[in-house]
């Protein structure tokens, strides 16, 4: 089941939050800055690993709370506010499939951004939307997409 909800995706509460970083160890615009803001141990994690190229596609875990992990999903090795396409929708598609997943054996619900759209580029309806139905046939998660 997935369901769009208005809001901040950082007021969820007992879910995953996965979300959508650039391979070049910044996270200062987005959803990114949103969530590094208000956790900074996700921007601790993502500062210790590796840059460029090879990290597309990772997908790192954090508890940030008791009942609230952080996934920080490898989408796109640039950024830019310029209309490019930076997010690799196959990255997206490997990246969700690793993040619902983790929901299913967890037994969590996702909460999440439009993840590769906005600032990544992505349109949400051709591309990501698509995937996220697909992953919630294939796994038995409550995903919610938030949207401000």
């Amino acid at each position: 089941m997935m369901k769009l909800v208005k809001g901040d995706v950082t007021t969820a509460t007992d879910c995953i939050i996965p979300h959508g970083v650039n391979c070049q160890g910044k996270m200062a615009s987005g959803v990114a800055k949103a969530i590094k803001e208000k956790w900074p141990v996700v921007l601790e994690d993502f500062t210790k690993k590796p840059t460029g190229k090879g990290m597309l596609g990772f997908v790192s875990t954090i508890w940030v709370e008791d009942k609230i992990i952080v996934m920080n999903c490898y989408t796109q090795e640039f950024y830019g506010r310029d209309g490019k396409k930076y997010a690799d929708i196959d990255i997206v598609r490997q990246c969700l499939g690793d993040v619902f997943a983790t929901a299913n054996q967890l037994s969590k619900k996702v909460c999440m951004p439009k993840i590769g759209c906005g600032l990544g580029g992505l349109d949400w309806i051709t591309e990501v939307k698509p995937i996220i139905t697909e992953l919630c046939e294939q796994y038995d998660v409550n995903v919610y997409v938030y949207e401000i």
